[in-house]
């Protein structure tokens, strides 16, 4: 049988190629006997050379989930503060780890490393699973010689992160399956219910009110124009999502976003304990200030932030201090500036900035947790008055109908 195989030599170059062979162990130990690191083994189709069995799906073949990049971190510290050799480390790791995607992933970063490249050129080279904030906090644990201490933290980071993106799922999936529900259920009765009705109304030759026209009116058209009706709902949700994409556009949605009742307070504080903790972590790694600032600006998804960071980035660059920077930048709390200024002058800044994000990690939690107890009984109100609105449009006429006889 022919399997087409991916492999680098001991140079590092990355050869591919077609081998012939019994299954795909016997392969791999062909190849292996050649001096080449395998990172990749396909069995031919028959008739069809070059074609493989493999089939990549997207966004799912080549997706690496926060989870599967937290054990990762989390066992690559433990490791290496267990004197493994960085090569051995990423061996085991590329064995234990069940994405098959990420697994292959970690089998070149072994390759690349053994060549003689540094960790974080390396991780470079993979942006959709190593952003900017993870390659710079290896870097600076590279030239401190301190490694795993510093993915000790970055593992803790990404556990918090992941931890904050749980419990807004779980905020917000209660209101959205409501929602789903009520709306699904107004739309079958326009669909199946109303129109029944209608054919009563007309045999019976009755006056109908205003608003039982209106619902029938709905019902005809959501049955003979539903795909007007979706063709203009997708041409909104795409001319949306270009607009926002636009330098004017997007700022404007971003200073929206924040401007949202009941949102946008969560969604300030969820973007102030992003900054605080990533900051903090950059501060105990070591860092330059200018590059924490630019990191920290990537993890913040807002204009109104990104901005803010590049004018308190020129600040710094002109020697002004940290606090003076942010209290010039009206977006943050001021509790931000004046525990950053008593961080600066105890020379505590990262033990200062982790605990203003674990304060504001709480208050996540908790304005999480009275937005899902608050808007749960609003939603029901406003939707559950849509659905009697046309249940009343309908009962009425019959009503009427009744007391006439």
């Amino acid at each position: 049988m022919q399997y087409t195989y991916s492999a680098k030599n001991q140079e590092g170059q990355r050869l591919t190629g077609v081998i012939e062979a019994g299954s795909e162990v016997e392969a791999a130990k062909i190849l292996k006997n050649h001096q080449l690191f395998v990172l990749e083994i396909k069995k031919e189709k028959a008739g069809l050379p070059g074609m493989s069995h493999s089939l990549k799906i997207p966004f799912l073949s080549d997706r690496v989930s926060l989870k599967d990049k937290i054990i990762f971190t989390q066992q690559l510290a433990m490791m290496i503060k267990a004197g493994l050799p960085l090569v051995e480390a990423f061996r085991a790791l590329e064995e234990q780890t069940e994405n098959k995607y990420f697994s292959k992933t970690i089998a070149e970063i072994a390759s690349e490393v053994k060549g003689g490249r540094a960790l974080s050129e390396t991780l470079a080279k993979f942006p959709k699973i190593f952003n900017q904030l993870y390659i710079s906090i290896v870097r600076s644990g590279e030239k401190s010689g301190k490694l795993d201490e510093v993915l000790e933290r970055l593992a803790d980071q990404l556990q918090k992160d992941y931890d904050l993106i749980a419990k807004i799922k779980a905020a917000v999936t209660y209101p959205i399956v409501v929602i789903v529900a009520l709306v699904g259920i107004v739309i079958l009765m326009l669909i199946f219910v109303v129109p029944q009705l209608k054919s009563i109304f007309q045999d019976l030759g009755a006056e109908l009110p205003l608003t039982t026209r209106i619902v029938l009116g709905a019902s005809d058209a959501i049955r003979n124009y539903w795909y007007i009706f979706l063709v203009v709902i997708l041409g909104l949700i795409f001319s949306l999502r270009y607009w926002a994409r636009t330098a004017t556009g997007g700022l404007i949605w971003d200073n929206f976003k924040l401007k949202i009742p009941l949102i946008g307070p969560l969604t300030r504080k969820i973007y102030m304990t992003r900054f605080t903790r990533t900051m903090g972590t950059l501060v105990a790694s070591g860092l330059p200030m200018l590059d924490i600032i630019e990191t920290v600006s990537g993890v913040i998804n807002n204009r109104l932030y990104q901005e803010a960071f590049k004018r308190i980035s020129k600040d710094i660059e002109n020697g002004v201090p940290l606090s003076s920077a942010l209290d010039k930048q009206k977006i943050f709390p001021p509790m931000i500036y004046h525990l950053v200024a008593i961080g600066e002058k105890s020379g505590k800044l990262d033990f200062v900035l982790l605990s203003m994000a674990n304060f504001f990690d709480k208050e996540v939690e908790t304005t999480t947790a009275n937005l899902a107890t608050l808007v749960e009984p609003i939603l029901i109100i406003i939707i559950g008055t849509g659905v009697g609105f046309v249940v009343a449009s309908v009962i009425m006429p019959i009503y009427s109908l009744v007391n006439a006889i």
